[in-house]
């Protein structure tokens, strides 16, 4: 059985075009809609994206190396953990790198007069790029290197020289630096040894993200075989993990307050501008009604006039806001922020439009197109 359509009453498919249409046939009212939408677009961008660029930043200094490195150590030096398990470790999926140092040898530059002496001690694994080189090169096994502070306390800046223990003796190829949970490493040498058949003191894995750092605490005493487990201490950066939360919910929701506050402004802009451009179309709305046409396509005809303002609006405003950020930030905000944006922005239109649709819509076709 069919049913017929009432005259006037368009398709859904007509209604759509017929929206188009109606926003190019009036471009002004188009054109103030999309620029106040371009104007939301671009003032997110240029605030919020600043903020959330600055937030990754934060982020990724705090995330450098202080709430992703986990330590087991030997404390008394009688848990006999093999440096075989070093490797083992380094090769595991979410670690970065590992290494480990053996007991601690008083060794000093085996120039006569110098007479201060630093630890040494051996190094099994390579060293991360996380302990820089200041000078030379890194040690094959054998020779050593020691941090900044050993080198300038043994007159070895140049990273050149000859460590002895009294007994035997190492080459210094080289002169390193690090910072944060591996400072200590400034005032140490350390010589490159095969782990085979040696024990390991200080073992440290850098995790490839926070949120794989407890597992990898807790995988640590299985990876290391030692004759006593119970003597291995495995520390997690729990505190820095803490205050990482702590920054990243603080700069997170100042981000997104800025937000609501453009979107909610942005929104009232765009209910009294839409306002505006139906009330400048009242009797085409009650010739429409007066037609046929139902009050739900009256509604779709107006927030379809309003997305096509609204998009072309989005593709200037996050274009432009994009350029902001990369000017004042330095980097390109991430796609996903940028779609996000550009979609919170078409919604907050659109919801914008719905209050004059629907007035446009329940108004009186009589009462609109009564000639006095």
């Amino acid at each position: 059985m069919s049913t017929s359509r009432a005259p006037g009453s368009p398709r859904p498919t007509a209604l759509v075009r017929d929206g188009v249409r109606s926003a190019l046939a009036q471009p002004v009212a188009t054109l103030t809609t999309a620029v106040v939408v371009a104007v939301v677009c671009l003032v997110v961008l240029a605030t919020t994206g600043q903020s959330a660029a600055g937030e990754r930043a934060v982020m990724a200094t705090i995330d450098s190396t202080g709430t992703r490195l986990v330590t087991a150590a030997d404390a008394k030096g009688d848990a006999g953990v093999a440096a075989d398990g070093v490797a083992a470790l380094a090769r595991i999926d979410g670690v970065t790198w590992a290494f480990g140092t053996g007991s601690a040898t008083d060794v000093r530059n085996a120039d006569a007069t110098a007479r201060d002496v630093v630890p040494l001690r051996a190094l099994y694994g390579s060293l991360p790029a996380d302990v820089g080189t200041v000078s030379g090169r890194a040690p094959a096994e054998g020779e050593a290197v020691v941090g900044v502070d050993a080198a300038r306390a043994l007159g070895l800046v140049d990273g050149v020289g000859v460590l002895t223990d009294g007994v035997r003796s190492w080459e210094v190829v080289g002169v390193v630096d690090a910072a944060g949970p591996l400072a200590s490493l400034r005032e140490t040498a350390l010589v490159a040894t095969d782990p085979a058949g040696h024990e390991v003191r200080y073992v440290y894995a850098m995790a490839r993200d926070v949120a794989t750092v407890p597992a990898l605490a807790r995988l640590l005493p299985d990876v290391l075989p030692a004759r006593s487990p119970g003597g291995v201490v495995v520390e997690e950066p729990t505190g820095a993990i803490a205050l990482r939360d702590v920054v990243a919910g603080q700069l997170g929701a100042a981000s997104r307050r800025l937000m609501t506050t453009v979107l909610a402004v942005g929104l009232v802009i765009v209910c009294a501008t839409v306002f505006g451009a139906v009330s400048a179309r009242r009797r085409d709305f009650g010739r429409r009604r007066a037609l046929g046409a139902t009050r739900s396509a009256i509604v779709v005809l107006v927030l379809v006039q309003t997305a096509v303002a609204a998009s072309l609006g989005v593709a200037f405003g996050a274009a432009a806001g994009a350029a902001t950020v990369v000017v004042l930030a330095g980097e390109l905000p991430s796609a996903s922020f940028l779609v996000g944006v550009a979609v919170l922005a078409l919604a907050v239109c659109v919801v914008g439009a719905v209050p004059p649709a629907v007035v446009a819509a329940r108004r009186d076709p009589v009462r609109i197109l009564r000639v006095p």
